[in-house]
């Protein structure tokens, strides 16, 4: 008892907390989607148009606990700013102001690939598809639908870490 003792001084129990701290952290990374995406205007296209001047997106979490942030300057100027958290295959509250959805629902095709509908007042609006690239520095999100001013749209967005 006297030797346990003496191998659980709290240096070790330190190092112990952030191993296991630090592997719990890089399974929730692993997943390609997680991470601080910027998109880039230039390669994006949005139609109708206009473009947003910038947007970020933050991903992170599981399946089961899934996260994304959404930080966007519209064409105008207007800051957008609106969140959405929970489980793949729910519908989830979007937590802010997205002029096209009050609610999400996430369901995962492969490691690589999300698709989102989008729902206003309980009907679908916009439905895309999020695709990581090979190399996990490109994530690339095209869909489409109709927005909250009844105008058919069809987006390619472009992001980087």
């Amino acid at each position: 008892m006297i030797r346990l003792a003496r191998l659980c001084t709290p240096t070790i129990v330190v190092g112990l907390v952030m191993v296991f701290a630090a592997g719990s952290a890089s399974a929730q990374s692993s997943d390609p989607m997680n991470g601080t995406w910027k998109m880039d205007v230039a390669k994006s296209t949005f139609s109708p148009g206009p473009k947003p001047q910038s947007m970020t997106l933050v991903i992170e979490g599981t399946d089961a606990a899934h996260k994304i942030t959404v930080d966007r300057t519209s064409a105008t100027g207007a800051a957008q700013h609106w969140s959405v958290s929970g489980a793949f295959g729910k519908e989830l509250p979007v937590v802010g102001n997205n002029p096209n959805a009050d609610t999400y629902v996430f369901k995962r095709i492969n490691a690589t690939t999300v698709e989102t509908e989008h729902l206003r007042d309980g009907k679908p609006t916009i439905k895309n598809t999020a695709v990581v690239s090979a190399d996990g520095k490109t994530l690339t999100i095209t869909g489409g639908g109709t927005d909250a001013q009844g105008r058919t749209v069809y987006n390619a967005e472009v992001f980087g870490k």
